[in-house]
């Protein structure tokens, strides 16, 4: 009899392995998020018996993870079944993604926020699934801004005023941000840029040629290379990324930092010399614009075309689970990647884990999309070559622009 039932036992095992239908999702080899990710998995495979799930690990490194995809797409392979793509790069492998044509309806995309559907669609074909969005923000020593007598600032005039008084009387820097010649830095110029009111496309249009907004991008520029020249950067912001600046930041040695939503739980961790002494606020404006704007950044989802039928099914039931309140309110508590839907911010799991979480609302108001391209990467070059260019000094800020506007011309024509 005991043989009997493990003979069954068996056979179930062997039957179950079979019969499952294995997908795999790629993933950054960061450890935080894998981590999450895996207990998620294990929870979705517990209820989903017959799919199982495995991770599949790729470089952190954005021009690391650009790479990996661009070679990966043109090799017709059958894994990942599920990419993570960088809402900016959907456009641009869009032909290499498969088209998900229930995707508004199965996934109920009415819930999502309005910029973030625009963004994974291509010819009005939806072609990955909004997961969390990493926006950029302002943070401030809240300590010091109390301690002088100043609110946060909602200008870049008062940002100047605030960073240039408190670093001179602190003997700290006055504001870091990514200035390193990378993706980071096209995303920080757009922020300014579309502060001042100003566009590269309208639509499919480009506009950044018309003489209002090339002035517009040489007030930008020139605001920022004022930062680095009139002292309250380092020069050395030119080598920065996202962590060079929370490193900073964390340690006590800047007033201001601008950087992504995930930084939150980090300059708050226990090792941080400044837990419990910092704010945030949307990125200043000018008085050319009526609100803050936040340039949407985060991941989407899409799913391999050469992957079976029953793999495209699996994927899109596993990428439903990890949309689900629960999942979502975890990246959110956890990692500080913002939910994709608004009705999130109700889920309990926020506001038990850090009420302060409840204060990023605001900051999914007003998003603003890259310029959307389907040879956006070569764009997103020129904009930060020629931004580097001259906050080094390389040439003056109207020729950076100058050059700017006719290097994506020539792309583009």
């Amino acid at each position: 009899m005991k043989k009997y039932l493990i003979f069954l036992v068996l056979i179930t095992f062997l039957v179950t392995n079979v019969v499952a239908v294995k997908i795999s999702i790629a993933v950054e080899s960061i450890e935080d998020r894998t981590e999450l990710l895996n207990r998620q998995i294990e929870e979705f495979e517990n209820q989903n018996p017959n799919i199982s799930v495995e991770t599949f690990l790729i470089p952190s490194y954005p021009g690391s993870t650009y790479k990996f995809y661009g070679t990966f797409v043109v090799t017709n392979k059958k894994e990942p079944t599920i990419f993570t793509l960088d809402f900016s790069w959907i456009e641009e492998f869009s032909p290499f993604l498969l088209t998900i044509e229930d995707g508004y309806d199965y996934f109920e995309m009415n819930k999502f926020l309005p910029p973030v559907i625009e963004a994974v669609k291509v010819n009005e074909e939806i072609k990955a699934i909004p997961y969390y969005l990493e926006p950029g923000l302002l943070y401030y020593r809240k300590d010091l801004l109390d301690k002088y007598g100043y609110k946060p600032p909602k200008s870049w005039n008062e940002l100047y005023e605030i960073a240039q008084y408190i670093s001179t009387m602190e003997g700290i820097y006055g504001f870091v941000w990514e200035g390193a010649r990378y993706e980071g830095l096209t995303t920080f110029f757009l922020e300014v840029l579309y502060s001042f009111g100003g566009k590269i496309f309208e639509e499919d249009k480009f506009v950044l040629n018309s003489q209002e907004n090339k002035n517009k991008a040489i007030e930008a520029l020139e605001l920022m290379k004022s930062f680095i020249d009139d002292e309250l950067s380092p020069k050395g912001v030119t080598t920065y990324r996202e962590e060079e600046c929370r490193n900073i930041f964390q340690n006590g040695e800047a007033v201001f930092m601008r950087n992504l939503s995930y930084a939150w739980h980090l300059v708050n961790s226990p090792d941080s010399n400044i837990k419990g002494k910092v704010g945030f606020v949307p990125l200043p404006k000018t008085n050319y614009v009526e609100n803050n704007v936040s340039v949407l950044e985060g991941k989407a989802l899409a799913i391999n075309p050469n992957a079976t039928k029953e793999e495209i099914e699996a994927a899109k039931s596993f990428i439903k689970f990890l949309l689900n309140s629960n999942n979502q309110a975890q990246l959110f508590a956890f990692l500080n990647f913002m939910p994709v839907k608004r009705e999130i911010f109700d889920n309990s799991l926020i506001s038990q884990t850090d009420s302060n979480l409840l204060k990023f609302e605001p900051i999914l108001e007003n998003l603003e999309l890259k310029p959307k391209s389907s040879i956006y990467t070569e764009i997103s070059f020129v904009i930060q070559n020629n931004v580097y260019d001259a906050l080094t000094g390389r040439v003056s800020v109207e020729k950076a622009v100058t050059d700017m506007i006719n290097q994506i011309e020539f792309l583009i024509q």
